[in-house]
């Protein structure tokens, strides 16, 4: 199991030290980052916890040099990134694919009913079908209304998937999976075949059930300290057959 951090959550240490923090990452352990990058060419006064190409092509040098990799990048082109046009956004994962080589790409919507399911299988399965052919492949994250349950019965996930190119998988993030009122264990036993990654979060045990927009800073827990089922479900990823 290769474990990556995620460069989201480094806004202080990237924007003092950028190498530095890196290298510090590499010697705590960590076999990569998972970057959130921007699709455009200038990082410019952009905090640094998101890459822009030219901040990503200092880090590929940077964690080469480490021994450290980018096992997926997740697209930071925000929630209303349906409103950029899908040639667009297929042309930022080849550029990020020939600068990195990375063959892993997340995105996010979020939803929470089956319309808006459908409508992101559409748009997230024309992405998958275009990048296919350059080796490149689809991941989608959720929030913390995807998987929780519909009065009709199953998610707006079941929907997703019913609905989505079979090429796109799951990046699920278990801490918003426990935030949103659901058992993230089984939610990963139940989806098990679909999931490619896991991102870990953790809360503290009187935080699940907040909405999501909701959480203070103080909700969130150290990995394996909160109230997430994080040891149980990194037992169970051997068996899922997409995990990487």
């Amino acid at each position: 199991m290769k474990i990556a951090v995620q460069s989201f959550g480094l806004k202080k240490e990237f924007e003092t030290d950028f190498r530095g923090t890196l290298q510090v990452l590499h010697e705590m352990g960590f076999a990569g980052v998972e970057p959130l990058v921007l699709l455009r060419e200038e990082q410019g006064k952009t905090p640094k916890n998101t890459w822009a190409f030219d901040t990503l092509r200092i880090a590929c040098e940077a964690m080469k040099g480490l021994g450290m990799t980018i096992p997926s990048v997740h697209l930071g082109v925000g929630y209303k990134w349906t409103h950029m046009p899908i040639k667009k956004i297929v042309q930022g994962i080849l550029k990020i694919h020939e600068i990195s080589g990375t063959d892993t790409y997340v995105i996010s919507g979020p939803f929470d009913t089956p319309a808006l399911a459908r409508h992101w299988a559409k748009i997230t399965s024309k992405i998958q079908e275009a990048v296919k052919p350059y080796g490149c492949r689809i991941l989608y994250h959720n929030h913390s209304g995807e998987f929780a349950p519909l009065r009709r019965g199953g998610t707006a996930m079941d929907a997703f998937l019913a609905h989505v190119s079979p090429d796109v998988n799951l990046q699920v993030d278990i801490g918003w999976v426990g935030s949103g009122n659901s058992d993230e264990s089984e939610i990963i036993k139940r989806y098990g075949d679909r999931i490619a990654s896991l991102h870990l979060k953790d809360f503290y045990p009187q935080y699940r059930g907040v909405p999501q927009h909701k959480l203070p800073d103080e909700a969130f827990a150290p990995i394996g300290a909160g109230a997430i089922h994080t040891k149980e479900i990194l037992a169970q990823t051997p068996a899922f057959p997409r995990f990487h």
